[in-house]
C-alpha cells in the first residue's frame, strides 16, 4: 500500500505514518507489502466508490425511491444523499457504517463542488454562492456532527 492509502485505510494522520517509517520501521514496512484490496477486506472497509449492500431500515427514510428492500448503492450516494437530510441520526449512521473520514471527505467533495459552481439550483431557481465552502454555516453544523460521532 501507498502511505496515501494507509492513512485512508487506518485513519491515521500522515504525521503519524512519517513518526512510524522513522521509529518503527518494521510496522510500516508490513503495511507498504501489504496489498490495498486485501487489507480493505480483512478490516472491512469500503472506498467511496464501492457498491455495497444498502437497507433502508438503518435510516429514518428512504432516499432511494427505487425500492424499499435492501439494494446495492454506491456508497458515495448513501453518503451524499443522507448528509443532505442533515439529520442527526443518519449522519451518526453514516460514520458508525463507512467511517468519519470518508463520511468528511464525501462533505468536503460536495461542498467544494458547489461552490465551484458559483450557486445552489432548486426547482428552477439559482441560489448564488460567495466565499468558501469550508465556511458556510451548514458545512460548518454537519461538519460539527460528523466530529462529535
Amino acid at each position: 500500500m501507498t502511505q496515501q492509502q494507509i492513512s485512508k485505510l487506518l485513519d491515521v494522520p500522515d504525521r503519524t505514518l512519517r513518526d512510524w517509517k522513522k521509529s518503527r520501521q518494521r510496522l510500516y514496512s508490513l503495511l507498504e507489502s501489504i496489498s490495498y484490496d486485501d487489507a480493505k477486506e480483512k478490516i472491512n472497509v469500503v472506498d467511496i466508490d464501492d457498491v455495497v449492500i444498502f437497507d433502508p431500515r438503518n435510516y429514518s427514510n428512504n432516499l432511494f425511491w427505487q425500492t424499499n428492500e435492501v439494494s446495492e448503492q454506491k456508497v458515495y450516494a448513501i453518503i451524499s444523499n443522507y448528509l443532505s437530510t442533515m439529520n442527526d441520526s443518519d449522519i451518526k449512521t453514516l460514520c458508525n457504517q463507512f467511517g468519519k473520514n470518508i463520511v468528511k471527505s464525501v462533505l468536503k467533495d460536495r461542498y467544494k463542488k458547489m461552490y465551484t459552481q458559483g450557486y445552489i439550483s432548486t426547482s428552477g431557481m439559482d441560489i448564488p454562492l460567495s466565499g468558501r465552502y469550508d465556511q458556510n454555516e451548514m458545512y460548518k453544523q454537519v461538519l460539527g456532527v460528523i466530529n462529535d460521532c
